[in-house]
Formats: structure tokens, sequence, C-alpha cells
């Protein structure tokens, strides 16, 4: 398990669906990631991250998912941030390195590289459930905010 000492906020972060979708399926992390997520001044998402994972929770709970994701991104006041021209580079740059066809250990897919390029681009912190971005040099907002992560990529509670 990894873990980082912590300042008791952070002031922005970048929000991945993982995260999100941890937290819409009730799974074990999800009180901390709602935690770690109110502790953050500011939030945002990539707007395609934001279709990818309204379109995740369509799937796993039809209307009421994508309802209960809007619900979640409002109460958190996550900033939907349109992807754009700029962030084309980074988007590219992260396929070439760290896309699952290239990169044995980051495997980052399609959804994540919308979130790895705007991540990347702002030089913020990224909340992400998961090895695929710990593979990366993206910081982890977890870690930043003294949560420990398992060799699995699930966060755990707060550091002592």
């Amino acid at each position: 398990m990894t873990v980082a000492t912590s300042p008791a906020t952070l002031d922005e972060a970048i929000v991945d669906s993982s995260a999100l979708m941890c937290i819409l399926l009730g799974e074990p992390a999800a009180p901390l990631f709602i935690d770690a997520l109110q502790k953050t001044r500011r939030l945002y998402i990539s707007a395609a991250t934001r279709a990818e994972v309204w379109l995740a929770a369509f799937n796993a709970k039809g209307s009421a998912g994508a309802q209960q994701v809007e619900a979640l991104l409002a109460a958190l006041q996550v900033e939907t941030v349109d992807f754009t021209q700029d962030a084309l580079p980074y988007f590219m740059a992260g396929a070439e390195r760290h896309h699952h066809k290239v990169d044995a250990k980051a495997r980052l897919n399609l959804g994540d590289l919308f979130s790895y390029a705007l991540a990347t681009e702002t030089a913020l912190p990224l909340f992400f459930q998961g090895t695929d971005f710990a593979n990366t040099a993206l910081a982890n907002a977890m870690l930043l905010l003294g949560y420990g992560v398992s060799d699995k990529g699930v966060p755990q509670p707060l550091a002592q």
C-alpha cells in the first residue's frame, strides 16, 4: 500500500469517471472518495469524461443512474471543461505514451485519455481508482490528501 502525508485540503483537482462510478455503484471506497472530493475547493471534469460517466451510469442503472451522476456532479459543484483543440496535444501525447495498446502498465483507454489530457494540460492532480493512472506521471489526488492506495489502486482510509 502507498501512503503520503497530506494537506487538509486541495485547491483544485480533476475527477475521472472511475472515482464517480465508484461512488454511484456504492463500492467500498465510495465514502473515501466523497470525503476527499469534499476536501477539494474546485473540481473539474472534461466534457468528454462527463459524457462517458453519464453513459456508464445510464448503462448500469438506467435513467436513475444518469440522474444520480448529474446530481452528484451538482452536489460536488464539479465544473465541466470543454474538450477543445488546445487539449488535443495532451490527449495525443497520452495516447502515444499510455494507451492500452502501447503501455502494458498504464493501459489508458479512450475515456481515460480525456481525464489524462485535462490533468496534464492543467497540471492538476487526478481523483481516480485503479492502477492505470498510477503508472503515469499524474499526481494522485487521494495520495495528496493522505489516503492510502492499495496495490490494486483502491483508496484506503486516511494514513495515521
